[in-house]
C-alpha cells in the first residue's frame, strides 16, 4: 500500500538534501534510490568514537563529541532500519554499552563534557532508563550478555511504568517487549499495550509509530491504527517536503523526522 506520491517523495528527498547531514542522505539513497548500504554505515561511522560508542553530534541536540546512552540508541535505529546487527560497528558499540554500564545497572549521563559544547537544556536531566531501550534492542539482535543484561533487570525493578501520557516511555516498552521474563513482566507489558490506542491518539503530533521510540509498538496495534498513523503523517508533509513540526525551535529535527516516516512508510515496518 502506497501513501505517498510521487511529487511527496521527489518534494521530501529535496528536502532531506537541503536541509539534512549526510547520513540522512545516504540513508535516502538507500531506501528509495538503490543506494548501498555500505555508503550508509560510513556516514554513521563518522559519529562512532574510537570507544566504540556514538557521540559527536548523531543527537543533534546534543553537539558533544563523547559517547552517550542516546547516542547510541540514535547508532542502534539506523542500524536496525538496515538490518545491520552484527560486524565491526556493533561489535564496538554493544562493546562500549557493556562497558559503560555502572554497577547500579544503567549508564551514566551526562557525558563529561557535555557542559562545554552546545545541548539542549534537558540533556542536564538524568538519562537512566535509556538502558532500557539499548537492552532490549540488543536482546532483539541476539546479543549474549548475561551480566549486562542481569545489571539492566535489577535497575528495571527499581523503576515504575511510566504513564500514559509520557511520551518518554517507549525505553519501559522496549525492555517489556523484548527482555521480559516473567508473568508480571507479560502483565506490565499488556497495560502498556492496551493504553497504546489513547497514548497514540494523544501523541499524534509525534508520528510515534514513524519514529524511533515507538515503532516497536508496530506489532500491537491493528492494521487500521497504522493506517491512520501513516494517514496523519501523509497529511503533514508540508510544500517544502518536510514534515510539519511542533517544535519550530529545533528546525534540525525537520530532516530526521521526514526520513524516519518516509522509510518506514516505505519499508512498510519491516523492521
Amino acid at each position: 500500500m502506497s501513501f505517498l506520491t510521487n511529487e511527496q517523495i521527489q518534494n521530501a528527498k529535496t528536502f532531506i538534501f537541503k536541509n539534512g547531514r549526510l547520513l540522512e542522505r545516504k540513508l535516502w539513497e538507500h531506501f528509495f534510490e538503490n543506494g548501498s548500504a555500505q555508503d550508509c554505515l560510513k556516514a554513521l561511522r563518522a559519529y562512532q568514537n574510537t570507544d566504540g560508542g556514538f557521540g559527536n553530534g548523531i543527537e543533534p541536540d546534543l553537539l558533544c563529541p563523547d559517547s552517550s546512552a542516546v547516542g547510541a540508541e540514535f547508532a542502534m535505529h539506523v542500524l536496525d532500519l538496515l538490518g545491520c546487527h552484527d560486524g565491526d560497528i556493533v561489535i564496538g558499540l554493544v562493546g562500549w554499552i557493556v562497558a559503560n554500564q555502572n554497577e547500579a545497572g544503567y549508564i551514566d549521563h551526562p557525558p563529561k563534557k557535555m557542559l562545554d559544547f552546545p545541548h539542549q537544556h534537558w540533556w542536564r536531566n538524568p538519562d537512566q532508563e535509556r538502558i532500557l531501550m539499548l537492552a532490549g534492542i540488543m536482546k532483539k539482535w541476539g546479543i549474549d550478555e548475561p551480566a549486562f543484561f542481569g545489571k539492566v533487570r535489577s535497575f528495571y525493578q527499581t523503576t515504575s511504568l511510566p504513564p500514559v501520557e509520557r511520551y518518554y516511555g517507549y525505553p519501559h516498552f522496549a525492555y517489556l517487549k523484548y527482555c521480559a521474563e516473567s508473568d508480571e513482566d507479560q502483565a506490565k507489558l499488556a497495560t502498556m499495550t492496551a493504553r497504546l490506542p489513547a497514548f497514540l491518539t494523544m501523541h499524534k503530533q509525534h508520528f510515534p509509530l514513524l519514529s524511533r521510540g515507538w515503532v516497536y509498538a508496530k506489532d500491537y496495534v491493528d492494521k487500521a491504527v497504522w493506517i491512520e498513523a501513516a494517514n496523519v503523517f501523509q497529511e503533514s508533509l508540508q510544500e517544502d517536503g518536510g514534515v510539519r513540526t511542533i517544535y519550530p525551535d529545533l528546525p534540525w529535527w525537520r530532516p530526521i523526522w521526514t526520513l524516519n516516516g518516509c522509510v518506514l512508510l516505505n519499508s512498510g515496518f519491516n523492521l
